[in-house]
């Protein structure tokens, strides 16, 4: 039976095609061949990161609703993230320390600190190895919700307006200090955080709150501040690995694909967007996401040749149901619970 239509049935099939094309990237990431080197310099993964971070700038507020408590809210947010981040370190400790996969046969011996670091999410800042790669992007979900729950609550409807203006600002002044100090400051990840609250705009203009021309200024403004930075970031100062084109290509491409099913309506409004198998796959994205290095380095060290990418696939699906079905949902469910405790404890005596 197909899956019937959502009001926000596109979110999760964009969600789904961000999943896809990280999950494509790092199956053909050692791949020697031409598709190997093709889509290592299109940079499809760097593109589906940057339509995550710019579908949970959209879905934070959306998800907010009316009154702000920070604490209620904040809780929600953890829960939704970090159930699913401990039950992958558990799986690895399990599947590394019995030598299923003697890749992660290290965690049994990291020492403290990484372990410190890593459950704190901070283990590329602290210089610990990291135990799970793709981990490093839920550093910066927590500062995103951190970010808007703070903006809300101490300014309210002028939050928003109020980001558009202190994101661009601060990553235009750390570009410049770069410059300046003749030294390359890192600023990806800080751009990401700028995606985050793109989205945000992008929500506040498809509901209402701003108006075409407010709207476009703010695209204007995110594309520049992009366009510099990544100038700066990876064309004056190089990076060990990504080039400028590399950089910019992906940004502009996962800028250009939110938008256009976001705010296109034959595209936000087309059925294969809003019922049936893509957003429903879409729904468990994060468990994608999430697991799919398992996945894959299974496939990798128990097959060779061409069988590689569809077994990998083959054993993601089922993982990555699991997941979200065992970890994700349960979670989600506590996290209302909490947060419901935490709102009624707040709430004011009449």
């Amino acid at each position: 039976m197909a899956r019937p239509a959502s009001r926000f049935g596109y979110l999760d099939s964009l969600r789904f095609i961000a999943a896809t094309v990280v999950v494509w990237q790092h199956l053909t990431d050692h791949r020697g061949d031409f598709l190997g080197r093709t889509v290592a310099q299109v940079g499809l993964g760097h593109a589906g990161v940057v339509i995550f971070f710019c579908i949970s700038g959209f879905v934070v507020p959306l998800s907010v609703g009316g009154r702000m408590n920070f604490a209620s809210f904040m809780v929600r947010r953890m829960f939704r993230l970090y159930p699913l981040y401990l039950a992958a370190l558990a799986l690895l400790l399990v599947v590394g320390g019995s030598g299923l996969l003697p890749q992660w046969a290290f965690l049994w011996s990291a020492p403290p600190r990484d372990w410190i670091a890593n459950l704190l999410l901070v283990q590329d800042f602290a210089g610990a190895r990291p135990f799970l790669g793709v981990s490093w992007t839920l550093i910066i979900e927590i500062m995103w919700y951190t970010l808007f729950g703070l903006s809300v609550t101490l300014f309210g409807k002028r939050a928003g307006d109020i980001l558009d203006i202190v994101m661009p600002a601060s990553l235009l002044a750390l570009a410049a200090a770069s410059l300046l100090l003749e030294s390359r400051i890192p600023l990806g990840r800080p751009m990401m955080l700028y995606a985050t609250v793109f989205g945000y705009q992008c929500y506040r203009h498809a509901t209402g709150e701003t108006d075409l021309r407010r709207f476009l200024l703010s695209i204007a403004v995110f594309l520049t501040t992009v366009l510099i930075c990544t100038y700066v970031g990876f064309a004056v100062f190089q990076h060990a690995v990504m080039s400028f084109a590399q950089t910019l290509g992906p940004w502009l491409g996962g800028i250009a694909t939110f938008l256009a099913i976001v705010f296109w309506p034959r595209l936000r409004d087309a059925p294969v967007f809003n019922a049936g198998w893509l957003p429903l796959l879409g729904t468990f994205s994060y468990s994608i996401y999430l697991l799919h290095p398992i996945a894959i380095n299974a496939a990798t060290h128990y097959f060779e040749g061409p069988l590689r990418m569809p077994i990998a696939v083959l054993l993601l699906v089922p993982l990555a149901w699991a997941g979200f079905r065992f970890v994700e949902t349960p979670a989600i469910g506590m996290g209302r619970v909490w947060g419901r405790r935490i709102d009624a404890r707040s709430a004011p005596v009449t």
